[in-house]
């Protein structure tokens, strides 16, 4: 690898690829041989918290095995194994999403195309192909029906956290379009093949029943001979976060890349723009569950400036809207495109319990957004179009600056959902002390999967209501997306 490689990320990009001792050492463990000159391990989880280089050694190590002597022909005089080139290696680099499968697919390209083996070597946007000997390095996605049939040699897993299973069958026998059953197909597939073995890389998750999940609690047991468990974490699953010598500490411990090419002083900033369960995830690797509340007790309450409840006429301001039609709530949201923005409640309209017919008053909340237009200056309305298509096509031609922003879809939600708590945790916005929006707010609790953390109601069927926080995350989105375009946006 050190001979033939470069590196394929970041500050070093081009440069001879270099390997640290850490990595050198998962490496060495990873290849071991048994008398007979068969490979020691089948399959080898290497679990660490973000930033600390898994990709970059996973894709060094899948081109080794398409191109490298890796497999072992014997053994010298001296006893030291002799090593050769598989015969038509076959390698999926696999991931939950392709988007997710192409970081370490490119990063394998790249690894060859800027070095010295470029002219050994086809690279093409889904493949790569040596020029000689046969074999193919490819991408896939955990997709049902795409891999069956496949005779790998050697297999990458990629964030296997995010492999979800959703068929709900028990004891691993995953059926139809579960991505859990791609990992067991492909798993099975290099059973077919001699000294076949897989990769799993990943950093720790959220469900100790998942296919990942049951990997790390069999590998902390190591009762499989045949399985290469290294997971790098921090011992400590209480460690305070406010304490800035213990997580210190539980950082050292948890990423070995610190000292070698990861920032200390980065990793530990991230306490101050995360959620704990975030940092404790992606730089502690411990595995955690969502809180039950959202927002820390007493964040939002500490915001509350009832005395401004509403900012003055013509000020400049953007709308979140989200709401159902007749059986939950409806709210519309506003915020000043300021630095630290101050948020207030417009319009808000809750279902009785006691009342079976209540409906939405759809003219009225038509009629909240035009009063809102004509008292200030209105820069983006913001709604989910779910159930309110008509009248966002009615705002539209009237001339309102509506746009969509689909709160059902995590690619929204995810980042804005973040943004907004960072901002609420610094203290970086105000809020009117609406008592309406406060309850909302306590109400959301965070729904955690591979496309990240977001808001949700605590269940589908739940009256706790939730309509006026997602409208709060969306007008905050807005400000910033607003003031970003305009080069103002300064963090207080």
């Amino acid at each position: 690898m050190e001979a033939n490689l470069v590196h394929a990320e970041g500050d070093l990009l081009g440069k001879p690829f270099r390997l640290h001792r850490f990595e050198k050492a998962f490496i060495w463990r990873a290849y071991e041989l048994r008398p007979d000159g068969q490979r020691r391990y089948r399959r080898a989880i290497w679990g660490m918290p973000s930033g600390n280089g898994k990709t970059e050694i996973a894709a060094a190590i899948a081109d080794a095995e398409l191109g490298g002597p890796v497999v072992c022909a014997g053994f010298d005089a001296r006893g030291r194994p002799i090593g050769a080139r598989r015969t038509s290696p076959d390698i999926p680099v696999a991931a939950a999403s392709f988007e997710q499968a192409d970081l370490l697919f490119g990063a394998a390209g790249t690894m060859l195309r800027e070095g010295p083996l470029r002219e050994f070597f086809d690279l093409y946007d889904t493949e790569i192909l040596p020029k000689r000997g046969g074999g193919r390095l490819y991408r896939v996605a955990a997709k049902a029906g795409t891999n069956d049939g496949k005779r790998p040699t050697f297999v990458v897993a990629d964030e296997l956290h995010e492999w979800e299973c959703t068929c709900g069958m028990p004891g691993g026998k995953h059926v139809g379009a579960c991505k859990a059953r791609v990992y067991v197909v492909l798993s099975k597939g290099r059973a077919k093949r001699r000294d076949a073995w897989e990769l799993v890389i990943s950093t720790a998750g959220w469900n100790l029943q998942s296919l990942l999940g049951a990997m790390y609690l069999e590998g902390k047991q190591g009762n499989d001979p045949t399985t290469l468990f290294e997971w790098w974490e921090a011992s400590d699953q209480d460690v305070q976060l406010s304490d800035d010598g213990a997580v210190t500490a539980a950082v050292l411990e948890a990423n070995p890349a610190i000292g070698a090419f990861l920032s200390l002083e980065n990793v530990l900033a991230d306490r101050a723009h995360m959620s704990e369960f975030e940092f404790r995830r992606y730089h502690l690797n411990q595995w955690v569950s969502a809180p039950e509340r959202w927002l820390p007790e007493g964040t939002w309450e500490k915001l509350a400036r009832p005395e401004q409840a509403q900012p003055p006429e013509g000020a400049d301001i953007v709308l979140g809207f989200d709401g159902s039609y007749a059986g939950d709530s409806t709210g519309i949201v506003g915020a000043t495109l300021d630095a630290k923005p101050h948020v207030f409640v417009i319009g808000a309209w809750e279902k009785d319990a006691e009342d079976k017919e209540w409906r939405v008053d759809i003219l009225g909340v038509e009629q909240a957004i035009r009063d809102a237009c004509a008292k200030w200056n209105v820069v983006q309305i913001g709604c989910d179009p779910f159930r309110w298509q008509r009248s966002l096509a009615v705002l539209q031609d009237e001339g309102f600056p509506v746009i969509e922003w689909p709160s059902h879809q995590p690619s929204h939600m995810v980042p804005a959902c973040g943004q907004f708590y960072d901002a609420v945790t610094t203290e970086r916005l105000t809020q009117d002390g609406d008592p309406r929006l406060a309850r909302h707010i306590a109400n959301a609790v965070v729904k955690i999967d591979g496309r990240g953390p977001r808001i949700t109601k605590d269940h589908r069927d739940s009256v706790r209501r939730i309509d006026l926080a997602v409208a709060g995350v969306i007008a905050h989105d807005l400000v910033i997306r607003n003031l970003s375009e305009a080069n103002d946006w300064r963090p207080v």
